[in-house]
């Protein structure tokens, strides 16, 4: 009976072991996306809204079994209708206030508990553009408009279920910006002059941001 249970074990085991290599070489998209909106309608002010999105998507290679590696993209957009108090005055503002686009590089290693569940997680490097435009307060007659880019090295960790063969469901489980450098160039207007402001920033911040929820999902590439 105890040579029959071992073979029993072994002969599943193998049967994991073979299908967790069946990922070596596999080639993947991963994304995730967020669309918010919001609206407010008070009885003594104008109605204010907003809107905005974020999208980020991986695309990568399990170079073995348990280790993948790849490129990022992301995007975020955010905009709407404020109320400004312009020398005493109330105005509405609309429009966009704010945008960003990255790229980077990841790497991934992975625990497959089973053939449906497992994490991972690794560091990544991303470079990342963002512009904004803001107001002066309380009073509303200076526009700045920043431009700032940023180069981040952090690590991100996560988890996944196997819909099938082709299909993971994913969850990211934390993240955090280790090393950090941003260039910003911000330009304020008003009616009577126009001033510039260039700063440098780099920060050394070792902390991890647990939990981090968001879902997305994963596609695997037929050979």
């Amino acid at each position: 009976m105890k040579k029959i249970s071992l073979l029993t074990w072994l002969l599943i085991a193998i049967s994991i072991n073979a299908t967790f290599a069946q990922y070596e070489g596999k080639r993947f998209v991963s994304a995730t996306a967020g669309i918010n909106f919001s609206n407010q309608n008070p009885s003594e002010f104008p109605s204010t809204n907003g809107y905005g999105y974020n999208f980020y998507a991986d695309f990568g290679k399990f170079r073995t079994a348990n280790r993948a590696s790849g490129w990022n993209l992301s995007s975020s957009l955010g905009g709407g209708k404020s109320i400004i108090y312009n020398n005493g005055k109330t105005d509405i503002n609309s429009g966009l206030t704010g945008f960003g686009v990255g790229t980077g590089y990841f790497w991934q290693y992975y625990k497959h508990f089973n053939d449906k569940l497992g994490i991972f997680g690794g560091p990544n490097i991303n470079a990342l553009y963002n512009y904004g435009k803001s107001y002066g307060s309380p009073n509303a007659d200076s526009e700045q408009r920043s431009n700032s880019f940023s180069l981040q090295f952090g690590v991100s960790a996560g988890a996944y279920y196997a819909l099938n063969e082709r299909w993971w469901l994913t969850a990211s489980l934390g993240f955090g910006n280790l090393i950090s450098t941003t260039a910003s160039f911000a330009k304020t207007e008003n009616t009577t002059e126009t001033t510039r402001n260039n700063t440098f920033d780099y920060k050394l911040s070792p902390t991890i941001t647990v939990p981090s929820v968001g879902l997305g999902l994963r596609y695997f590439f037929k050979d």
